[in-house]
């Protein structure tokens, strides 16, 4: 089954091919360039009375003479008449006029057969849209068929192309090709600057000091304005008006073009742009002052001298892209160059070149922009997704500082937590403390003075000295250095001096800025108490010489006396297993060096810079 739908299938295709290869190709359109043309005022169409002018197509009403070109402009159109034999081995014949200006009608052997239309209040604009008017079979007559055109001009010109007659369907190929590339396409166009041009003026909004985006918008705003006249119809502005208004919108393009490649490329010049908007300005004044016989001369000469601006812009931003490598800045200056060459292009062809191009070009300058605008947006989006990736790695930079700071603060404020439950506790003993010394004390006191038995007195004697010495231990505070060793100095001289010594105390070495935990405060505070009070009981000595030596991370203090020294065999006393005690305690040395001429007592405590020690030891 399968097998015979292909072969069906195929036969189709073979039936199909040979069929095509019997039908004729269809003949070549019959250019119609021989016309007469004629200022004809009165009603109803113009007859073979009417005052005829040869000419050959294409046609400008700049073209005839200047007593009719005046009559013509009073009645705002001219007649164009024009003859055709009908063409053979043809079924169906058309018309079609590819370029006029502004508007027409057309009539075959005395009947309409083609019109651009109008509407009240709007001025018909039509110079844009290819016309085809197909001749119903029954108006051809043998010999010469007369074709008329009602063209309506304004003083800035009125055109007329050569006008095509052929095979109906040929010719709306044609016409159906043209109107895409002249209307549809430029319709699509405009809509598609529109929106970029508000899009980028939104970005603008959002991004007031990155202007490159607000010049862009106006390029795209400015060249939408120009070519709505290659799309609008029925125009509610009056000729006069609307014309200078598309030229200006080309001058403020090229303007816009200047600013935005400067600023793109980091190469504007404030002063120059300044005189770039005054030329500008000017020239949108002089097209609406300048006389319609001169106005096209005119507005193309203020269109060059802005392009060549623009060149030299151009070629400033060129070398400093080529030198400092802006690929962006490269491109852009490519692409306008592009769109300078195809400007020059139309240009040429519209006042240079002969008939035939200028009737089969299009508008060169009007397809380059969309490229050119193109360009421009994928250099701005390349820009945009640049700022974009900054700031999403400068968001992540900065979530990673918050969440640092947030954790800091969260140590912080645990730390402060634990500073203030300690600080309760301490509080708390210092309570306890006060509260001990103040009852238990009391109570000890009364025990060494009440009782007479000698061991119980010694037993509450060395009870309350523990006592007084766990509340001096509890009520230490952390102090720096330089106060720990004020207040030992202070107390070495008044207990030494009170007892009828000579005291001398040296330091030598810088006093770091550290902060000495309480701890270790208090028992250096006692082994000094108990180097002064072994001096005083058992020494003998006249002179005492303190040294305070800080140098590295250590603190040594020396304490040398004159006094009678002690045995060898009596380094075993109470006092000095204290002491001994004490300094293991903070990881302290201490050793003696006695002679019967003195003693010298050396206590070296080590670990005492500010990033050594611990302030919760």
């Amino acid at each position: 089954m399968n097998v015979l739908r292909l072969i069906v299938f195929l036969n189709a295709l073979v039936i199909s091919a040979l069929t095509s290869a019997q039908l004729p190709e269809p003949a070549a359109p019959v250019e119609i360039t021989q016309a007469m043309v004629s200022a004809w005022a009165e009603p109803g169409l113009p007859d073979a009375t009417a005052n005829w002018q040869s000419i050959s197509l294409p046609f400008r009403n700049s073209d005839l003479a200047t007593r009719l070109s005046e009559q013509a402009l009073d009645h705002g159109a001219i007649w164009v008449r024009m003859t055709t034999h009908r063409p053979a081995d043809t079924a169906q014949v058309s018309l079609l006029f590819l370029r006029y200006n502004l508007s027409m009608q057309a009539f075959f052997n005395g009947t309409e057969v083609a019109s651009n239309g109008t509407r009240a209040g709007r001025l018909t604009t039509a110079w844009n849209r290819p016309l085809i008017a197909t001749i119903p079979e029954s108006l051809w007559v043998e010999g010469a068929n007369e074709i008329l055109v009602r063209l309506a001009i304004t003083p800035w010109g009125g055109t007329l192309a050569p006008v095509l007659a052929g095979e109906t369907n040929l010719l709306q190929r044609i016409q159906e090709a043209r109107y895409f590339q002249q209307v549809e396409l430029n319709t699509i166009l405009l809509a598609f600057a529109l929106t970029i041009g508000i899009f980028t003026l939104g970005l603008w909004s959002m991004r007031r000091h990155d202007t490159v985006y607000l010049w862009f918008s106006g390029i795209c705003l400015a060249w939408a304005t120009g070519i709505a006249h290659t799309v609008i119809y029925y125009n509610p502005l009056p000729y006069s008006v609307w014309l200078p208004v598309v030229h200006t919108a080309i001058d403020a393009c090229i303007f816009f073009m200047y600013g935005f490649i400067g600023r793109l490329a980091g190469a504007q010049r404030p002063l120059r742009e300044r005189l770039f908007l005054g030329w500008t300005i000017a020239g949108s004044i002089t097209h609406q002052l300048m006389p319609p016989e001169l106005f096209w001369y005119s507005a193309y000469l203020i269109h060059t001298v802005g392009v060549l601006v623009l060149g030299v812009m151009i070629f400033r931003v060129t070398v400093i892209a080529v030198r400092q490598r802006k690929i962006e800045a490269i491109i852009v200056s490519a692409a306008i160059v592009a769109q300078i060459f195809l400007f020059v292009v139309n240009a040429f062809l519209m006042f240079f070149d002969n008939a035939e191009a200028w009737n089969r070009t299009l508008s060169f300058a009007y397809l380059g922009i969309p490229a050119l605008l193109l360009v421009f947006t994928g250099v701005l989006l390349r820009r945009f997704t640049q700022a974009l990736a900054t700031a999403e790695s400068l968001n992540r930079n900065l979530e990673h500082k918050v969440e640092v700071s947030r954790q800091i603060i969260a140590r912080n404020f645990a730390e402060r937590r634990r500073l203030e439950m300690q600080q309760a506790a301490q509080q708390e003993r210092q309570k306890i403390y006060r509260d001990l010394h103040d009852d238990v004390g009391s109570r000890l006191l009364s025990i060494i003075h009440a009782d007479t038995d000698k061991k119980l007195g010694d037993m509450a004697r060395s009870a309350l000295e523990s006592l007084r010495q766990a509340v001096s231990r509890a009520n230490t505070p952390d102090q720096t250095l330089h106060d720990l060793l004020l207040d030992i100095a202070e107390e070495t001289r008044l207990r030494l001096e009170g007892s009828g010594h000579q005291v001398v105390w040296q330091q030598t070495g810088d006093i770091p800025e550290t902060v000495i935990p309480s701890v270790i405060a208090y028992n250096i505070n006692r082994i000094m108490k108990e180097l002064v009070s072994n001096i005083i009981r058992h020494a003998g000595a006249e002179h005492v010489a303190v040294e305070v030596n800080t140098e590295a991370d250590s603190l040594t203090i020396t304490v040398n006396d004159d006094g009678r020294g002690f045995l060898p065999g009596t380094q075993s006393g109470n006092g000095l297993r204290n002491i001994r005690s004490r300094a293991a305690e903070i990881n302290a040395d201490v050793d003696w060096h006695s002679t019967p001429h003195g003693t010298r007592c050396r206590l070296k405590i080590h670990r005492v810079t500010p990033a050594n020690i611990d302030l919760h030891q």
